[in-house]
């Protein structure tokens, strides 16, 4: 998993098998063009950095959602 270093502004690759993706600061990406390695940090799984996958997240805020729907007795 990738994402762009600090000081990084985000881009757009105009060639190669990249060519039209964008890149933009804040996300993750699983892979990343290899001539903008450079603009890249390597960093771990969310899941491990956080101790939460987003399914679980995902999951947590359903389950809210569905308590706010349903009408008290």
């Amino acid at each position: 998993m990738y994402q762009l270093k600090k000081g990084v502004e985000s881009f757009e690759v105009v060639d190669g098998a990249f060519a039209g993706k964008k890149f933009l600061r804040g996300r993750v990406y699983a892979a990343i063009p290899p001539e903008e390695a450079k603009k890249f940090e390597k960093i771990e799984d969310r899941k491990q950095e956080t101790g939460k996958s987003k399914e679980v997240t995902a999951k947590n805020k359903e389950t809210e959602k569905s308590k706010e729907e349903k009408p008290i007795s």
